[in-house]
């Protein structure tokens, strides 16, 4: 049989049975369409999660912490930690508590002294503005949280305040450790805003807090290492000293595994609905068995083989398969944009930010649509064999 009487043959049935031919591919679409969706919301909230990390140089830091109140992280501690094998740089992070004056109103805050170039080591970007560089002196970063203290209706309200800030410091005297308010010299700019709609809290650089009072001990230190492959030697060492370590690394590989478990138990639920719709593709093919069953004598009788029957058939349900993937995407694709649609609209008459809730992966749309196709395939397995195997003579005479 000629190519062309195949593909003819096998899309006949679009013109003689048009409803029961579409209808079939839309069941097909739905369980494709299904398992797109859900798997692309897998893929989105994954995508919402990292992309929140910087993913460069945070990715090479650790994140170091004391493990009680007797292990003091000093600048001797941070000589240490520069002296390790691979490591590169240090950001440490001072916690002040202070009082911040703004729009004729006060407050007490958290006060954050670390160099810029924690930002990048923990993975912090801005909400809104941009975070302060090496050299500047005279801006700060805010949390969130500090936007409602001081009444902003908004980040992008809170950009370019001008602020005043006091620093509630201990002084080491002859007499013992006595507390102390220092105003800082300078007013400062607010260059930016960070998340943290929890914690009232205030980014500094560590060189104006140094320049006024001693920084006798850091909460926190970002550990930047050179290369990946000297994170666990620098980890075991810090580790070693008596300090808590985490790194983003770890964090980011245990994300993507839960994710990707997320990813296939929501896969598991719409491959339900494509089986469902597998089960009426095949029952689909066999009533088209019956029905041609004296056209497949007459071809026989003609000459016809059995093979060239076999292959009609299953390229029918290859195209019907194979259409219902293209179109399961679609359907997919087009549920998901009107889902995410709705929700940002929710979002919005909330105050919430918009997020994209479905990302589709071309390699993955392609192997949906591969796999709608050899359902279809395998659909056609066992009417094909049958058509095949029918008796000429009986088949004739079927009615």
């Amino acid at each position: 049989m000629k190519a062309a009487d195949l593909l003819q043959l096998s899309t006949r049935m679009f013109r003689t049975r048009p409803m029961r031919t579409w209808l079939t591919v839309l069941g097909i679409s739905v369980g494709t369409g299904a398992v797109l969706f859900l798997v692309a919301l897998g893929f989105g909230l994954q995508n919402i999660i990292l992309q929140k990390i910087v993913f460069n140089k945070a990715l090479l830091s650790l994140s170091v912490t004391s493990n009680s109140e007797a292990i003091v992280m000093d600048q001797a501690t941070l000589d240490k930690f520069s002296a390790i094998p691979g490591v590169t740089d240090i950001a440490p992070l001072a916690r002040f508590t202070s009082q911040m004056r703004a729009k004729d109103l006060s407050g007490d805050v958290s006060l954050l002294a670390t160099p810029a170039s924690y930002f990048d080591y923990a993975g912090i970007a801005p909400l809104a503005g941009a975070l302060y560089k090496e050299g500047e002196t005279k801006k700060v970063v805010v949390s969130e949280a500090v936007l409602r203290l001081f009444g902003y209706a908004d980040p992008a309200s809170a950009l370019n305040t001008v602020v005043h800030l006091q620093v509630y410091a201990t002084k080491d005297t002859d007499e013992g450790t006595t507390a102390q308010v220092i105003d800082l010299p300078d007013d400062y700019t607010i260059s930016g805003v960070v998340a943290g709609d929890q914690d009232v809290f205030v980014y500094i650089p560590l060189s104006v807090i140094s320049a006024v009072t001693p920084v006798n001990a850091y909460e926190q230190a970002q550990v930047a290492v050179g290369a990946s492959g000297n994170i666990p030697f620098v980890k075991d060492a810090v580790i070693n000293m008596g300090y808590q370590v985490s790194s983003l690394s770890e964090m980011v590989d245990q994300a993507n595994k839960i994710f990707s478990i997320i990813q296939i138990i929501l896969g598991v639920f719409g491959a339900f609905a494509l089986m469902v719709s597998s089960i009426g593709m095949f029952n689909t093919m066999t009533v088209t068995l019956l029905e041609r069953t004296n056209e497949i004598g007459v071809m026989r009788a003609i000459g016809a083989s059995r093979n060239s029957i076999q292959v009609m058939f299953l390229a029918e349900s290859l195209i019907i398969g194979f259409l219902g993937g293209v179109v399961g995407v679609a359907i997919g694709m087009l549920g998901g944009w009107l889902f995410n649609v709705g929700i940002n609209l929710l979002a919005a008459r909330f105050g919430g930010a918009p997020i994209a809730l479905f990302a589709f992966p071309l390699n993955f749309s392609l192997i949906i649509i591969a796999i709608s196709t050899v359902i279809g395939f395998l659909s056609g397995v066992f009417p094909s064999r049958r058509a095949a195997g029918l008796d000429p003579l009986e088949a004739l005479r079927y009615k």
